[in-house]
C-alpha cells in the first residue's frame, strides 16, 4: 500500500474532478490524504480520503475570489505540500498550481499533475481560440498569442499565483516529468498526437458526484410522456436568470417537462411564477435527472458537459466564462452538441434548436464520443499508471 499525498484548490471545478481519483486509488488499497479546503471535508471523507485542511473555509465560486484570495491560498497550499510530502510516496496535484516544476525539483518524491481539463500546448490553445466563435474577438487574440499571453502573465502572475510562470498556459501543460493524467480521451483531446511523447495518460472522464435527494420527484419524471428538458448553469456562473427564465418561456405551452437547478436557494424566488411543467431546485441530483433527460441545456463546463455525453443525451451549451467555450466549441467541432451564444438564448432561440434535437436530429457525433468515454480505462487505470510510477 502507498501513501499517496493529494492536493488542489478549493474550487468546485478544479476540486470535483478529482474525487473518482481519490476514490479509486483507496478502492486500491491505498491510503490518500488531501490538501484541501474545509467546505469540501465531506466530500473528501466520502471519497476515503483524510482531509488535511488549508485555506479559507469556503468554496472559491467566483473568479474574483480567486483573484483576490489567490496569492495567499496557493502559497499556503504549496507550504504544506512541502512540509508534508517526506511522509508520502507520492504528491498528486491537481488543479491549476503553477509551482509543479519547482516541487518536482525540490522533493524526492514523485509529483503527478491530475489536470481539471484539455492538456494544452500552443497549437491546442490557438486551435480552441480559433474554433470558439462565441468568446469575445480580444479573448480569442489574447489566447492564441504566446507573447500576449506571457505579458499578461508577467502581470496576473505575481497578484493571483505569488510566482511568474512565463505563460498562464503553462497551468495546463503537462507539467511533470513523471505522469500527467487527463480527464480527456484521445478522441476528445484535440492533437492529442501532440502529447504522444511525454508520459501523458488519457483516463477519461466519470460521471460527476451528485448527492441523492429523496424529496426530489424522479417518479414524475419517468412517468411523463414528453421530452424531458434539463437546464443548469453549475455551480460558478449561475447568476444569469434571464437564461433560466427564457428557456422557462420556451416550453411553457409545450408538453415537456422541464427541469431547472439554479444553484443558489436565493435565485428560485426571483425566477417568477412558474409554470405547471417546471420543476426549479436550487441543486438537484443530476445524474439521476439526466438519466431520464431527452436534452440538457447548460453552459458547458467540463463535468457538466462530459456528464451529458455519458448520459447519452443531447446537449446545447451556452458559454459563460473560463473553459467553457472550449469545451462548447469543441463537442459542436466534433459534431456531439450545439452551441447557442449568450445572444441568442431567447425563448424562440431556445425553442428553435430544441425542437431540432427533439425531432430525431441526434448530434451525429454524440455515439463516438460517447464510445470513447465508455471504453476509456477511467480512474482505475489512472491508479494503475501511478503503482508503475511507484513500483
Amino acid at each position: 500500500m502507498a501513501r499517496i499525498l493529494m492536493a488542489g484548490a478549493p474550487a468546485y471545478g478544479l476540486a470535483m474532478p478529482s474525487l473518482p481519483f481519490v476514490r479509486a486509488l483507496v478502492d486500491a488499497g491505498h491510503g490518500v490524504d488531501y490538501v484541501m479546503g474545509e467546505a469540501f471535508r465531506d466530500r473528501v471523507e466520502a471519497a476515503g480520503a483524510t482531509l488535511v485542511p488549508f485555506g479559507p473555509r469556503e468554496a472559491i465560486t467566483r473568479p474574483a475570489q480567486l483573484a483576490l484570495q489567490g496569492r495567499r491560498l496557493f502559497r499556503a497550499l504549496n507550504a504544506s505540500i512541502r512540509r508534508l510530502a517526506r511522509h508520502y510516496d507520492a504528491v498528486v496535484a491537481g488543479g491549476l498550481n503553477p509551482e509543479i516544476p519547482d516541487l518536482q525539483r525540490e522533493l524526492d518524491r514523485p509529483v503527478i499533475f491530475l489536470s481539471p481539463v484539455f492538456f494544452q500546448n500552443d497549437r491546442v490553445i490557438a486551435h480552441l481560440a480559433r474554433i470558439s466563435t462565441t468568446l469575445p474577438v480580444p479573448a480569442r487574440r489574447l489566447m492564441a498569442s504566446t507573447a500576449a499571453r506571457r505579458r499578461l502573465t508577467a502581470v496576473l502572475g505575481p497578484l493571483v499565483f505569488g510566482s511568474r510562470p512565463p505563460d498562464i498556459l503553462n497551468l495546463l501543460r503537462p507539467m511533470s516529468s513523471t505522469l500527467n493524467i487527463s480527464p480527456a480521451t484521445r478522441h476528445y483531446q484535440p492533437f492529442a498526437e501532440d502529447f504522444d511523447d511525454l508520459p501523458c495518460y488519457f483516463a477519461g472522464p466519470t460521471t460527476t458526484a451528485s448527492a441523492p435527494d429523496p424529496t426530489f420527484p424522479l417518479d414524475r419524471l419517468r412517468a411523463h410522456d414528453g421530452p424531458v428538458v434539463y437546464a443548469t448553469l453549475g455551480t460558478v456562473f449561475n447568476r444569469d436568470l434571464d437564461y433560466f427564465r427564457a428557456i422557462i418561456t420556451a416550453f411553457a405551452d409545450s408538453d415537456a417537462l422541464v427541469v431547472v437547478t439554479t444553484g443558489r436557494a436565493e435565485s428560485l424566488p426571483q425566477l417568477g411564477e412558474l409554470p405547471g411543467n417546471v420543476i426549479a431546485r436550487s441543486f438537484v441530483p443530476q445524474t439521476d435527472v439526466l438519466r431520464e433527460a431527452d436534452l440538457c441545456f447548460t453552459h458547458g463546463g467540463f463535468g457538466s458537459t462530459t456528464d451529458t455525453v455519458l448520459a447519452g443525451v443531447p446537449a446545447v451549451f451556452t458559454p459563460m466564462g473560463a473553459d467553457q467555450f472550449f469545451n462548447a466549441h469543441r463537442m459542436e467541432e466534433l459534431g456531439a452538441g450545439r452551441v447557442l451564444g449568450k445572444a441568442d438564448v431567447t425563448p424562440s432561440g431556445v425553442r428553435r434548436v430544441a425542437d431540432a434535437l427533439l425531432s430525431g436530429a441526434r448530434p451525429a457525433g454524440l455515439a463516438t464520443l460517447k464510445e470513447s468515454f465508455d471504453q476509456a480505462p477511467g480512474p482505475a487505470g489512472a491508479v494503475r499508471e501511478i503503482e508503475r510510477v511507484l513500483a
